[in-house]
């Protein structure tokens, strides 16, 4: 969906999502949705006596009372979008969403009740102003996140805040978490376990339920400036907090095998370049033709890698 796309613009940020594009139809007066559903709503009203209307099947009607119903009620972030796009799928694909409303229209508070209605509008203006935003020009993540936020508002008004109630969060933790770049070493640990207990309901939003989850974001927020021997005291104090024993060793072998593939890499890329030094001395002497030297130089490469390999 178009709409999970926002969610990793911040990867700059770490990530923005897109909604899918849903269409607006317009008549000829040039209604939008949302204004020819409130007038075939005042229709309902009036002519209730003479009109057909096309009964939708229980299911669907029961799906609305229930759990859509109380989706569209109390939740926010992703879930109110999901029930939002449900919503309106589902009524247009049984050609009933005049009915739908006006049974909603009594269930939900005035303000979400407008939201659903304008819902598929305001979703069209979101997609045209969003699709011309770039964000890249601005350098700070505050800045970021600043006119995102004012873009939002401006599309979404008193909506911004239940439809993008996820991204929020996740900007503004993002934000605190910075925040600790400035946090001496004695502070630094201290201040990531208030940060946490301060954001504890969004755990499952911001996958940090489980301990090693803590352990893995702390280690990587650690200031660069500190230097190494206090990296590894503030990775040693986060390991008594949030690892086991198993957890630490499984780690410290993770750890070490990386440095072990480094060191190899590093071995591998000064041969290499010990290889292709000695090649370019030889080019000096040498008789042979582009083509040949290109072809005699293409082997020894190959032969240099297979032996490496080999007895690695």
């Amino acid at each position: 969906m178009a709409y999970h796309y926002i969610l990793f613009m911040l990867a700059v940020i770490a990530g923005i999502y897109l909604w899918p594009e849903e269409e607006v139809r317009v008549d000829a007066a040039g209604k939008t949705n949302a204004q020819q559903l409130e007038l075939s709503l005042e229709a309902m009203n009036k002519h209730s006596a003479d009109r057909t209307v096309k009964t939708p099947s229980t299911y669907a009607v029961e799906t609305v009372k229930t759990s859509s119903k109380v989706q569209l009620a109390n939740s926010q972030g992703r879930e109110l979008v999901v029930a939002l796009e449900q919503f309106w799928r589902e009524c247009q694909r049984l050609d009933d969403c005049a009915l739908q409303l006006s049974n909603l229209k009594l269930q939900l508070s005035k303000s979400r009740y407008q939201l659903l209605l304008r819902y598929l509008d305001l979703n069209k203006d979101w997609q045209r102003i969003w699709v011309d935003t770039e964000l890249n020009h601005l350098v700070s993540l505050s800045d970021k996140v600043a006119e995102f936020k004012q873009f939002a508002a401006m599309v979404w008004g008193d909506f911004a805040n239940v439809i993008f109630a996820d991204e929020f969060a996740l900007y503004d933790f993002s934000l605190e978490l910075g925040s600790l770049s400035d946090t001496s070493v004695e502070e630094f640990v201290d201040d990531y376990q208030a940060l946490l207990a301060k954001w504890q309901r969004q755990e499952v939003l911001l996958v940090l339920e489980s301990d090693h989850s803590k352990y893995e974001k702390g280690v990587s927020i650690i200031p660069i400036t500190y230097s190494p021997d206090q990296v590894q005291e503030i990775k040693n104090q986060l390991a008594k907090r949030y690892l086991t024993d198993k957890d630490l060793s499984a780690i410290i072998a993770r750890e070490q095998q990386v440095v072990q593939q480094n060191d190899k890499v590093d071995q591998y890329q000064t041969k290499l370049s010990a290889l292709n030094e000695s090649l370019r001395a030889q080019r000096q002497i040498t008789n042979l033709s582009d083509s040949e030297w290109q072809t005699y130089t293409e082997k020894e490469i190959s032969k240099f890698r297979k032996d490496y390999f080999r007895y690695q």
